[in-house]
């Protein structure tokens, strides 16, 4: 194997597969990247089991061939060299030479015949789905996913397709959930029944769409959800679970409605939560006619209280949240006004921007 590639094009590609390489396995060669040269391109590919990226280039390729390298400290020589182009040959079975310029570099490999196949495109059908829809998104609902591996089928975002031809993502950890719904020019057959990506795949997704502002393609292959973008793909092994029916989650007939500038209350959690206790994190939010107070106690700090006004009519009601549930919430709505809508004390409270029914947060509360 020998090829030359620009230096701009190998370090994009390796720094594509930097988060989806495996540091820590049982499999050594999941450290590294695998590198495949054929035709008038290079390939750089890289999978954790899990998540797989293979990222395409143009190179003037001499010998075709393939080896991999450790993933991190190739990406780590790349940036610092020098020069424009790359060149990379196989000196013998376990070595493989990199020059730039003056600079020069004999690198341990690992045969490519151990590395895993990645899935690949051939036979998968796609459609089209807007770039920063998609980004949209993945941001109102990514962050409600667990982190707890022992509810295995929480640790990702569900994806379906429903009655009205829409495509809706959900997450949630049991104590709040997030969804987003947006109508997309064609129909997603594949997604009639839902299916779950990982966390990890979701947020790969949300950098490949950071790239372009144009479409991106999604399909479903044995198992695995394909990204297809310029020069790349994603595939995501997807979550083999039941994801719990999340409609009964969603509070119906709130009596009580809150509107509130968005920023005002964010900025205002935020204050707050510097005094709520350290581990719970909780707070007291309290109604009244034109006022929304938040309270927080902390018996080793003291206290912290501020008033915000507010569109609301009614009796004083009051209850409590985790702080961070409520700012993770905020943080993905960007519009001016929020709604909040309660019913008691011990229902979930659901926020969603005031400008968009289809984009809602529902936040668990907490007893203080």
């Amino acid at each position: 194997m020998r090829f030359t590639i620009e230096k701009a094009d190998f370090l994009r590609g390796l720094g594509r597969i930097q988060a989806v390489v495996e540091r820590r396995g049982t499999l050594p060669v999941l450290a590294n990247a695998l590198i495949k040269a054929e035709g008038d391109g290079v390939t750089l590919a890289a999978t954790d089991l899990e998540v797989g990226m293979t990222s395409t280039h143009k190179a003037q390729v001499e010998t075709p061939g393939s080896v991999t390298l450790a993933a991190k400290k190739l990406y780590e020589i790349a940036r610092e060299l020098d020069e424009d182009q790359v060149t990379l040959s196989i000196e013998d079975g376990s070595r493989v030479n990199l020059t730039c310029g003056k600079a020069s570099f004999s690198l341990l490999s690992i045969a490519p015949e151990e590395y895993p196949t990645l899935p690949g495109d051939s036979g998968a059908a796609f459609v089209s789905l807007d770039a920063p829809l998609l980004m949209e998104m993945i941001d109102a609902t990514l962050y409600a996913t667990s982190t707890d591996e022992t509810r295995y089928n929480l640790n990702g975002v569900f994806m379906e397709s429903d009655d009205e031809a829409r495509v809706v993502f959900v997450a949630t950890n049991g104590h709040r959930l997030a969804k987003a719904a947006k109508a997309t020019p064609e129909p997603v057959s594949f997604l009639t029944k839902g299916i779950i990506v990982p966390r990890k795949g979701v947020a790969e997704i949300r950098k490949l769409c950071e790239e372009t502002d144009e479409a991106v393609q999604l399909g479903l292959s044995e198992g695995f959800l394909l990204v297809r973008g310029p020069n790349l793909l994603l595939s995501c092994r997807l979550i083999d679970g039941e994801f719990p029916d999340y409609r009964q989650v969603i509070p119906q007939d709130q009596q009580i409605r809150v509107l509130v500038s968005r920023d005002q209350l964010h900025q205002a959690v935020k204050r707050i939560a510097l005094v709520a206790h350290e581990r719970a994190g909780g707070f007291r939010l309290a109604l009244e006619d034109g006022q929304l107070e938040l309270y927080a106690q902390n018996p080793d700090l003291g206290e912290a209280r501020e008033k915000l006004p507010v569109e609301y009519t009614g009796d004083r009601f009051e209850t409590g949240f985790n702080a961070r549930y409520l700012l993770d919430a905020l943080g993905a709505m960007h519009s001016k006004e929020i709604l909040i809508e309660l019913r008691d004390e011990l229902t979930p409270a659901q926020l969603r921007p005031a400008d968009d029914p289809d984009r809602i947060a529902i936040v668990m509360p907490m007893r203080i």
